[in-house]
């Protein structure tokens, strides 16, 4: 076996390979159990296979995604050593794949997904808490289907033992679950597990298929022209298909006429069937009163919109369910969900500096806000090289976050991600909160909104399977 040169990380993966140099084979799906910057060990029982006579030096044509990431990745390769488990051996059959062709945008995404997967591993306290508001209370049936189908959602692929371990449910109970799942078609199995012992256990996966969610994002407030962004995605949170247009003022009928428009394009989309849209949630920006069905615009004062007219109006129109929520925990919702940050998808503290007027906290998990509903008022002023520091080292003081996620309204200030933001921070904060606090990027461009807001749609699925 050829001595690694570089960090390998434990990471069950999906990919494709085919042999040139043994075309019978054809296309073959398999799972890599780890990954390195020059290589991965896939398993595979060809090894076994006496007439296909793998050797090393042989050549294969690789296909994977790495998690979080929509391109994929098709290096060539070479395979470095070959492992054949025997009867008394506990070793996998496969192989370790060298990479011997792959650009420098490829190697840079390898390179940043073992990092950031090895330091939320190793630095965060990784809960497996759904992110729901806690709004409403929960039946103990519909928390358990959101713990596991959490799980198995951020895991991608995983057995019911690693179901059981990560959630703290029994083995029985878990199986039960994921036998009804599979009943449904929520859930199908794909490939087999390494047994420690006895049967093999099935590797289970959402089934991306199972339904899709639209979530509609009117567009930032006070600004003008803003978008309307519209996100169709599958139950895996994958963008199926989108849409965006201008929006010419702030008049809420015309943005919510707009995005009828956007939802009726999007519904007729090859890519979608429609028939499988499980609901439309919508991000809508500013103060909402959750007791009285309005919004508030934070910089104005004025109430501008009754969002339970706009729910009901939806979901006339379309004949779905419509769920609605502040554009801000939608944002958030969305880097938890399926931001590119394991950071972010990691911790259970997380605060989200949205714009200038307002952020969105999420404690234990689940989004505070407070007992007015309406959490997450933050009036930052345009000097953002001090005063988004000191206000986020308070924040910090306050909420000891694990993450503070910087939002996409101030991509334009490069300072807010520089050194002196941290220093900054670790300055003003205290000790113990500044030193364990990520400071980040957000990860998602201009549809996270929209698909925080789809992600009410999954999570609501998830609860009532």
């Amino acid at each position: 076996m050829e001595r690694r040169e570089s960090i390998r990380l434990e990471k069950t993966l999906p990919v494709k390979f085919d042999l040139p140099d043994v075309p019978a084979t054809g296309s073959v799906n398999a799972l890599a159990r780890n990954i390195a910057e020059g290589g991965i060990f896939i398993e595979t029982d060809l090894v076994q296979d006496e007439e296909i006579s793998l050797v090393r030096e042989s050549p294969l044509n690789l296909e994977f995604e790495l998690l979080g990431h929509i391109q994929r990745i098709k290096p060539k390769a070479r395979i470095a050593w070959i492992s054949r488990k025997s009867a008394t051996q506990k070793e996998r059959n496969g192989f370790g794949v060298r990479f011997i062709q792959l650009g420098p945008r490829e190697k840079r995404i390898i390179s940043l997904f073992i990092s950031r997967e090895s330091l939320a591993k190793d630095e965060l306290v990784e809960k497996e808490t759904p992110v729901i508001s806690g709004e409403q209370k929960l039946t103990d049936r519909q928390r358990r289907n959101l713990k596991i189908l959490d799980v198995i959602r951020k895991n991608r692929l995983i057995s019911r033992a690693e179901i059981s371990k990560s959630t703290g449910i029994n083995i029985v109970t878990v199986s039960n679950y994921i036998d009804t799942y599979l009943k449904k078609g929520l859930v199908f199995e794909r490939g087999l597990d390494i047994s420690t012992g006895g049967r093999r256990p099935e590797l289970v996966e959402i089934n991306p298929d199972y339904g899709y969610a639209i979530g509609v994002d009117l567009g930032p407030l006070s600004e003008s022209p803003a978008r309307i962004a519209v996100a169709a995605v599958d139950f895996t949170g994958r963008v199926k298909a989108s849409a965006l247009r201008e929006r010419g003022s702030d008049n809420i009928e015309d943005s919510v006429v707009v995005s009828k428009d956007l939802i009726k394009e999007i519904l007729a989309n090859d890519a979608l069937d429609k028939r499988r849209v499980r609901g439309i949630g919508l991000g809508i920006s500013g103060i909402m009163d959750k007791f009285g069905g309005t919004v508030r615009n934070p910089s104005t004062k004025v109430t501008y919109a009754n969002y339970l007219a706009i729910k009901k109006e939806l979901e006339d129109e379309f004949g779905l369910p419509v769920f609605i929520e502040n554009a801000t925990s939608c944002a958030l919702f969305a880097e938890k969900w399926v931001g590119l940050s394991p950071e972010a998808r990691a911790a259970d503290n997380i605060i989200y500096i949205f714009s200038e007027h307002q952020c969105a906290i999420m404690l234990k998990g689940e989004l505070y806000t407070g007992t007015s509903k309406s959490a997450g008022l933050l009036n930052l002023v345009q000097d953002l090289g001090i005063s988004l520091d000191v206000k986020i080292a308070y924040l910090v003081n306050i909420f000891n976050p694990q993450v503070v996620v910087i939002g996409r309204n101030f991509f334009q200030s490069p300072d807010a991600f520089s050194d002196t933001i941290r220093r900054t921070v670790s300055r003003w904060a205290f000790r113990e909160g500044a030193q364990q606090v990520r400071i980040i990027p957000a990860t998602l461009e201009e549809t996270a909104t929209a698909r925080g807001a789809a992600s009410l749609v999954i999570e609501a699925a998830f609860a009532n399977i």
